[in-house]
């Protein structure tokens, strides 16, 4: 799907009250952590670990089904988040996503990919 497209029918579902900028970064904040509690409870559980780089699932079958699900699903509240931080904005996902690869393209030509501070 094209990332105007999402934006626009994601939009459509945004309640009056929710088209605030405090709304939308809470709401990233929180869906992030959402996400993130997911995979903290699944590494507590030891039903995954990591290996370069990568998740195995030790746990039944159903269980990890339930887990990517429930990831898919946390994931996909992080991108309504993203598209109502954008919207409140009035900017269209795809310019910040340009964007971002500009602003890394040009730190990776320079050899600051590595490094801190948004002016680097």
């Amino acid at each position: 799907m094209e990332t105007s497209i999402y934006q626009a029918k994601a939009m459509r579902t945004k309640m009056p009250s929710c088209d605030n900028l405090l709304y939308m970064l809470g709401l990233l904040h929180a869906e992030g952590g959402e996400l993130q509690g997911k995979v903290n409870k699944a590494l507590r559980k030891k039903l995954i670990v990591f290996e370069d780089d990568q998740y195995i699932f030790r746990g039944p079958f159903e269980e990890q089904v339930t887990f990517e699900g429930g990831c898919r699903k946390e994931r996909g509240d992080v991108c309504w988040a993203v598209a109502g931080i954008a919207d409140v904005f009035g900017w269209e996902l795809e310019g910040v996503m340009q964007d971002n690869l500009d602003k890394l393209a040009d730190r990776h030509r320079r050899g600051v990919i590595d490094g801190q501070g948004d002016y680097r």
